[in-house]
């Protein structure tokens, strides 16, 4: 949506400042770290062109990720515009002066949801877990159904890779009893270490995709269930038989056999995997450390309340339907906005007047409000601060061990390079420096093979703790006035006359509407929570309820203006300026001066019936006549 500028502030600062910060550092030590390979290109040109390429393509790849790391770390720190008109609303708004800015939010309710959430008391945020993993997690933290919905999501992707290196490591240890009983007959010495080489990748991948945060988990749970569970099991037993049935069968190839005869007869090493799931296994559990004991201190501040303010009654008041709803609009409504930003209407209000004949009808009316978001933020205790902090930290750490491995590589590379060239330079190398030259080669192949995965297993959990913690820090909580209020009833005509006597005088006719009113009113302020990001949609995604809390002192306010408005109405009409009182006032004495004056008896005609009853009654009686 558009920046929209006011000149009072929302109070929202940018939370990503620490982050940031430290996200810099990074990157700025890794392109320091990629330059150095770079200015060594001109130099060995012209020792060695392959050697050269190389330190070109370690350098590149580390001064672009430390410039990534670095651009993105300064960017994070930057100004955090915040316009009037975050954050995103609940339902589609209808407000006026919101048009252009309604459609381009992407609300997570509808108006029938809150209009659910009010009458039933009840949170549709809460939904549901699906699946067995899911269901699991849920299990054993209780309170994890009341977090919104990233950090539940997050918390399921890390029991689920971490479900999966358990089953993988169950696998592979009856794999490694299989081969070295001697069950897996010929083949077992050489089924250990490929599957060693499988299971090393399997974790890299399943850890690394646990570490991605999708923004679509803001929207909806994932499911982790029996399927993701299914896929699990089906790779850890079908992968040491797939493999072993591949061996069988290239064993049968003579080359092949002879090849591994060979290799055996060498003193070859066997793939380090020790180190390698020793590494996964620490990194694992500093990170679901880390994990849990953030979770545990935002589920401790969890309330999850689904309580509202109601008020049902009956009035007789004359007034107009459609007066009490513009003024329910235009004046009760208005007097709550926060900041003066106009509030979010959810159902527009549109009232129905059925008028049945030209005295009588009825009505029905219905509106949905929300006051303008108040940033409310959390106030966290000092450990969770600290432990956001840490897992920053160590995830900023375990991503600049990646680029120090890599940088080690070039020194590797050399090696190789250099045992190549002196192979090389022999003419009629014997078998036996052929095969040492085998031994030799194979061996650092393993060794560059053991940086390269220890490499991509800090780069994983280094950027799964950088995206949860992340997580931690963007969550932004607002507090707002929501109301439901729907009056239904009938209404009727009458004609009030005030101020009419025997004589000319001042008299009011007016029309009333005679309405007999059935209001019923639901507030709630509700706590509702959104993830801000870095860049133009900062604020501007989507936005949940967490917790609704029951307020009897601002529906009683609500409900003293509106009454008071009742109250305060005029029914006769009345002169209101000093030249139409003027007038009256002259009317009323030609009256009296008109009625003051004696009556002759060419005015006999004209009296009036008063002055004629009068006549007739001080005439003496008429006396009978006799015959």
């Amino acid at each position: 949506m558009a920046y929209d500028y006011g000149s009072e502030s929302l109070g929202i600062r940018n939370p990503f400042k620490a982050e940031g910060l430290l996200r810099a550092v990074r990157g700025l030590v890794v392109s320091l770290l990629g330059i150095y390979p770079l200015l060594q290109v001109v130099s060995l040109v012209q020792q060695d062109k392959a050697l050269a390429w190389f330190y070109a393509a370690i350098g590149f790849m580390l001064l672009a990720g430390g410039l990534r790391a670095l651009g993105g770390g300064i960017f994070q720190m930057l100004r955090f515009f915040v316009g009037r008109s975050v954050p995103t609303s609940l339902a589609p708004n209808y407000s006026k002066s919101e048009r252009e800015t309604a459609k381009l939010e992407q609300p997570h309710y509808k108006s029938v949801d809150l209009e659910e959430m009010l009458m039933g008391r009840k949170n549709k945020t809460f939904v549901e877990p699906v699946g067995f993993i899911s269901r699991l997690v849920h299990t054993l933290v209780p309170k994890l159904i009341f977090l919104p919905y990233p950090l539940r999501n997050l918390a399921q992707r890390f029991s689920g890779a971490l479900i999966a290196t358990v089953i993988a490591l169950v696998a592979y240890a009856l794999t490694a009893f299989v081969c070295l009983t001697g069950l897996a007959g010929n083949t077992g010495d050489i089924l250990l270490p490929f599957f060693s080489f499988v299971l090393v990748v399997y974790l890299i991948i399943s850890w690394r995709s646990a570490s991605t945060v999708y923004r679509k988990a803001e929207k909806t749970i994932e499911t982790q269930g029996n399927l993701q569970l299914a896929k699990i099991m089906a790779f850890a037993i079908l992968a040491p038989v797939l493999l072993g049935l591949l061996i069988s069968y290239l064993l049968q190839q003579r080359e092949i056999q002879r090849f591994v005869a060979d290799l055996q007869q060498s003193e070859l090493e066997s793939f380090a995997v020790v180190p390698q799931l020793l590494l996964v296994l620490l990194f694992a559990a500093i990170s679901g450390a880390f994990i849990f004991l953030l979770l545990k201190q935002r589920t401790a501040q969890v309330k999850a309340q689904t309580k509202v303010s109601e008020y049902r009654a009956n009035w007789q008041e004359n007034i107009h339907p459609r007066e009490l709803f513009v003024n329910i609009d235009n004046i009760v409504m208005a007097n709550r906005r926060y900041k003066e930003i106009p509030n979010r209407i959810y159902r527009e209000l549109n009232p129905q007047l059925n008028e049945q004949s030209e005295s009588k009808g009825d009505f029905s009316g219905e509106v949905i409000i929300e006051t303008q978001p108040a940033y409310a933020p959390m106030e966290h205790n000092t450990l969770f601060k600290q432990l956001r902090l840490l897992a920053t930290i160590s995830g900023q750490i375990l991503l600049l061990i990646g680029p120090f491995i890599l940088f080690y590589l070039l020194f590797e590379a050399e090696t190789v390079l250099q045992l190549i060239r002196e192979y090389s330079a022999l003419a009629r190398p014997s078998d036996a420096i052929t095969q040492g030259f085998a031994v030799n080669l194979f061996n650092e192949s393993q060794f560059i093979l053991s940086l390269i995965f220890s490499w991509l297993i800090c780069h994983s959990f280094g950027r799964l703790l950088e995206t949860y913690s992340h997580t931690f820090w963007a969550e932004l909580n607002f507090d707002s006035l929501l109301v439901y209020l729907k009056c239904e009833g009938t209404y009727t005509q009458s004609k009030l006359t005030t101020g009419k006597g025997i004589y000319d005088s001042t008299a009011s006719e007016n029309y009333v509407m005679r309405s007999s009113l059935t209001p019923w009113i639901i507030t709630s302020r509700i706590m509702s929570s959104t993830f801000a990001d870095s860049g133009a949609k900062n604020v501007e995604h989507p936005r949940h309820i967490l917790e609704m809390q029951d307020n009897p002192q601002e529906l009683q306010a609500i409900l003293d203006d509106i009454q008071g408005f009742l109250s305060d109405r005029e029914t006769i009409a009345s002169i209101k300026n000093q030249q139409d009182l003027s007038n009256t006032e002259q009317i009323y004495q030609i009256n009296q001066q008109s009625r003051a004056m004696p009556v002759t008896s060419d005015q006999a005609t004209l009296a009036s019936p008063q002055q004629d009853a009068e006549a007739s009654t001080s005439l003496p009686p008429e006396q009978p006549q006799t015959p």
